[in-house]
């Protein structure tokens, strides 16, 4: 797996972000994330993400260029209506110059009113179960990060996306594979879900390994200038 070069000149090796300027939580991006504005109306989005392909991918195919434009903006406009208050999408190049797009989005939940502290550990596993009984199907189980514990449940969902996006009548088929952390707070009652999606399942153990660093460099304080995470390249262990 290569990020693709152009993209990787602009990006720092890595960014500090605060979601919704969240002063006692930081995480780190990785080459190849970029942040997503999250104000740009739709049709300034499309025309920048179809030049962002077009200048990182010449030599891909034009009706690959256009399902991987079309069905992420698809998303996007989803994960905006569900909240998010942090999106970053993470554009690849594969082997044998296929293209790759994931997307990283990030919701805070902190109740105005509750203790000071709350029960980490217990949180997370309640979090667990609920997941467990909502996705019988899905890999559910709790990861120790250096932040704390978290929550953690990945699972495959077809989507259907409304055939406008492609020009059609009717919806086009999907099939994404969806990574979530739900992560609770270390000061103050709320936590901070994670949610990662792709629908390059085949390159998953790839970006499950980008994962890893991003949540293991969470942190309650931000990060001086030029300190890197020392885990940044390790996976996510867990346990059931």
């Amino acid at each position: 797996m290569a990020v693709a070069d152009a993209q990787n000149a602009r990006t720092p090796p890595t960014a500090a972000v605060s979601p919704a300027d969240t002063a006692d939580f930081w995480f780190e991006l990785p080459p190849g994330f970029v942040q997503i504005d999250l104000r740009e109306d739709a049709k300034s989005r499309l025309l920048r993400m179809t030049d962002v392909i077009d200048a990182l991918f010449a030599d891909a195919a034009p009706q690959q260029k256009f399902n991987l434009v079309a069905s992420s903006e698809y998303i996007l406009q989803t994960v905006i209506a569900s909240g998010a208050e942090h999106i970053s999408s993470c554009l690849l190049r594969m082997r044998g110059n296929k293209l790759s797009q994931g997307m990283l989005c990030v919701l805070v939940e902190r109740p105005d009113t509750g203790p000071q502290s709350q029960d980490r550990q217990g949180s997370a596993k309640r979090t667990a179960a609920l997941w467990r009984r909502l996705y019988p199907d899905a890999e559910v189980g709790l990861v120790m990060l250096p932040y704390g514990i978290s929550a953690l449940c990945i699972r495959d969902q077809d989507l259907e996306v409304p055939g406008i996006f492609f020009g059609l009548d009717e919806p086009i088929p999907a099939l994404v594979r969806e990574v979530q952390f739900n992560v609770p707070l270390a000061n103050g009652p709320g936590s901070v879900l994670f949610v990662f999606m792709t629908q390059d399942i085949e390159h998953w153990d790839e970006y499950l390994e980008m994962l890893g660093g991003i949540m293991k460099s969470i942190s309650a304080d931000e990060p001086h200038e030029g300190e890197t995470s020392e885990s940044g390249s390790q996976g996510v262990g867990g346990s059931e």
